[in-house]
C-alpha cells in the first residue's frame, strides 16, 4: 500500500511543522502503508504531499532515522527500518548556547550553579546536552546541522531579545534563561528582580535607612537594568528622593576597574547610610572600598547585595543578600523545553521565580549619625 497523506501540515497549529510531518510518516509506517525495507518517496514528492519545504521534510526524516523508524543507505535512499531496531525510549539532545564571552564559565558564581541545574535536570530526564559559544547569527544553522531537538539560550543582555525573536520566527524550539523581557510570551526563565529589590529596600527601611545608594555597573544586562528601575521606582514611591550622587551607574562593567571606580566614587560623595549592590561582584567591590576607608560595616554604613554565593556568608561581617534560586532557573529551563517538545509544541511564556532575602551582619539599625568622607 503506498504512503497515504490524509492532510497537509497546518501552519497555524501550535505543533511544530517538522513534528507534524514526522508524526504523519510514522503513522503511515504503523498502519502498514510503508513496510519494512520499502523506500520513502523522494524529497520533492514528499514536499508536495505534505505542502512544506525540503528543510522541514529533512528534519522530520532525520528524527525518524534517529529513533529507528527509518534507515538511510548512502547513495540509495531512505527505507523503512526493521521494527526490532526501534529503541524503546527516545533520547532528546539539547544545545546550551551563548554568544557573550564572559558567559558559561563553570567557575562563575552565577553561571556555575545555572549550568549545574541544567546538567542535573538533563540527567534526570535522560536528555543529552551539548555546550557551544558562537555568534548568534549561527544559532539557526547550528540547530539544523547539529540535529538537536531544542536549545537552551543563555541570554542575559538587553540586546539578546532580538536574537530570541529571530529563533521564534524560525520556529526553533528554545528556552532562554537569565532574562525577563517585556514580551512575556517569549519562552524564558528568570528572576523577579522587582521583588528582590523590594525585599532589600524594605529591610533597610525597617532599620531606619532612607539615604540609600545603589551601585549598578552593568545596565546592558536585563536583570541589572530592572534592578535599577525597581530601585528608583520604589524609593520614589516611598517618598525618599535619590540623590543623583548616590547612583553609581555604568552601561557595562567590562572596561572598568570595579574596585577603583567604587573607591573614587565613595571619596567624592556624602556618605549614605546604606548601599545596595546590584550583584555580588559589585557588592564585594563596595565592601572592600568601605573597609579601606576605615569605616565600619554595619555600624557606620549598612550593605545589602543581590546574589548570595556561599562565600557571602564568610565575609566579616557576613553579607545580607538577595538570594536567587540559580540552579532552579537552569532546571526549570530544561523541563520547560522538554515538556513542550514532548507535546510537539513550541515553548511559550516566561516563568518568573522568586528570590529570598538572607539577613546577616552587614545591615543594622541606622545610627542617625551624619558621616562624610573627606
Amino acid at each position: 500500500m503506498p504512503l497515504q497523506v490524509r492532510r497537509k501540515v497546518e501552519r497555524g497549529s501550535s505543533k511544530l511543522i517538522y513534528l507534524q510531518v514526522k508524526e504523519m510518516l510514522r503513522a503511515s509506517i504503523e498502519r502498514g502503508e510503508l513496510k519494512e525495507g520499502e523506500p520513502l518517496p523522494g524529497r520533492t514528492k514528499l514536499c508536495q504531499m505534505f505542502g512544506t519545504n525540503r528543510l522541514t521534510v529533512d528534519r522530520a526524516i532525520q528524527e525518524l532515522v534517529r529513533e529507528g523508524w527509518l534507515v538511510t543507505v548512502k547513495g540509495k535512499g531512505t527505507f523503512v527500518a526493521n521494527p526490532s531496531t526501534r529503541p524503546s525510549t527516545v533520547t532528546m539532545t539539547f544545545a546550551v548556547v551563548w554568544s557573550h564571552r564572559d558567559i558559561g564559565d563553570p567557575e562563575n558564581i552565577y553561571w556555575g550553579p545555572l549550568l549545574r541545574g541544567i546538567a542535573r535536570a538533563s540527567s534526570e530526564l535522560g536528555v543529552q546536552i551539548q555546550f557551544r559559544q558562537m555568534s548568534p547569527e549561527f544559532f539557526c544553522d547550528f540547530f539544523q546541522e547539529a540535529r538537536v531537538d531544542g536549545m537552551i539560550v543563555l541570554a542575559p543582555m538587553v540586546e539578546d531579545e532580538q536574537i530570541l525573536r529571530q529563533l521564534r520566527n524560525h520556529r526553533i524550539p528554545f528556552v532562554a534563561t537569565s532574562s525577563v523581557y517585556e514580551d512575556k510570551s517569549l519562552p524564558c526563565v528568570g528572576i523577579d528582580n522587582f521583588a528582590g529589590v523590594k525585599m532589600a529596600l524594605e529591610h533597610l527601611w525597617s532599620l531606619g535607612h532612607t539615604k540609600i545608594a545603589i551601585v549598578d555597573l552593568d545596565l546592558r544586562q536585563t536583570d541589572h537594568q530592572q534592578r535599577w528601575e525597581a530601585f528608583a521606582r520604589l524609593m520614589g514611591e516611598a517618598g525618599y528622593p535619590i540623590d543623583p550622587r548616590w547612583a553609581l551607574l555604568f552601561p557595562s562593567r567590562s572596561c572598568l576597574d570595579r574596585e577603583e571606580t567604587v573607591r573614587r566614587w565613595l571619596a567624592s560623595v556624602p556618605l549614605p547610610t546604606a548601599i545596595f549592590g546590584a550583584d555580588y561582584e559589585m557588592t564585594l567591590a563596595v565592601f572592600k572600598a568601605i573597609k579601606e576607608t576605615g569605616l565600619k560595616i554595619p555600624n557606620q554604613i549598612s550593605l545589602v547585595g543581590f546574589d548570595d554565593p556561599p562565600m557571602a556568608a564568610f565575609l566579616e561581617p557576613p553579607l545580607t543578600a538577595v538570594r536567587q534560586p540559580v540552579e532552579e532557573i537552569g532546571q526549570r529551563a530544561v523541563r520547560k523545553l522538554y515538556d513542550a517538545i514532548r507535546r510537539g509544541a513550541m515553548p511559550e511564556g516566561t516563568e518568573i521565580l522568586m528570590p529570598e532575602l538572607v539577613v546577616r551582619g552587614s545591615s543594622a539599625l541606622n545610627s542617625n549619625t551624619e558621616q562624610v568622607l573627606t
